[in-house]
């Protein structure tokens, strides 16, 4: 946990930018205390069609899917951790958005293959 996915317009950053992105993020939430390094999970996908405030300028948003009962400070951290690490980065992009997305702990499964 947490469960990240990046999205980002196609053809705006490249693959190792996008590996970039990944690593970024990976650090950020790794050190800042809030999860453990081994249970970050991230993956990217680009999309073709978009359109931001009506007009062409690129985003890219992230959603990070956590369990569910950590309080809004938490929360907060998390987003800004995620995008701090990301600001040196200087993307082609018009803007980074962040959502902190709870997930139902009662309902989340996990099975590890052995």
């Amino acid at each position: 946990m947490p469960h990240i996915t990046v999205e980002y317009p196609e053809g705006v950053v490249d693959d190792k930018s996008v590996e970039l992105i990944l690593q970024t993020i990976h650090q950020s939430i790794a050190e800042s205390g809030l999860f453990k390094a081994d249970q970050i999970k991230a993956r990217a996908y680009s999309f073709r069609h978009f359109t931001n405030a009506g007009g062409s300028d690129p985003y890219i948003h992230i959603q990070a899917r956590i369990k569910s009962g950590r309080d809004a400070d938490n929360k907060k951290k998390l987003s800004e951790v995620v995008l701090a690490g990301l600001a040196p980065l200087n993307l082609p992009v018009s803007v980074v958005t962040i959502e902190i997305i709870d997930m139902d702990r009662d309902s989340y499964g996990k099975h590890v293959p052995t």
